[in-house]
């Protein structure tokens, strides 16, 4: 969708749907910087929900790398199943990026803003579940 991640080459995309275990859906993406973004898929049609990052770079260079998606599966999964109830989601198809690896030093809150900047430029608003940027 952006074409800010194409020069990412450790990415991937998975489904989440009410009901399965976050940390098996989960198990093959790295624990490392990165951005990621969500599209619900409910009533036949898709949606771009949110937009997020993980990871943060200090003063010094050094960055704390976190997994993408919360050391906390069970409370991200909660929010997942909620949010699912609540809007009628039948899946989430979720895509990652990681931003900071031996190819890439790209700070995951600049290229979050990258792609938050775009959406607002298409849509003049934010993703559904971003409340603010």
């Amino acid at each position: 969708m952006f074409d800010e991640t194409n020069k990412y080459k450790t990415k991937g995309h998975f489904f989440y749907k009410p009901g399965d275990d976050f940390a098996v859906v989960t198990k093959d993406v790295p624990s490392i910087c990165g951005v990621y973004y969500i599209f619900r898929l409910a009533a036949g049609r898709i949606q771009l929900v949110h937009i997020g990052k993980s990871g943060s770079v200090f003063q010094n260079g050094a960055f704390e790398s976190r997994p993408l998606f919360g050391e906390n599966y069970q409370k991200t999964q909660k929010f997942f199943e909620k949010k699912c109830k609540a809007e009628k989601i039948d899946a989430l198809d979720i895509y990652w990026f990681v931003t900071m690896d031996k190819n890439h030093r790209d700070i995951p809150s600049y290229v979050e803003g990258l792609l938050m900047q775009k959406h607002f430029e298409l849509y003049g608003k934010l993703p559904l579940w971003n409340e603010s940027f």
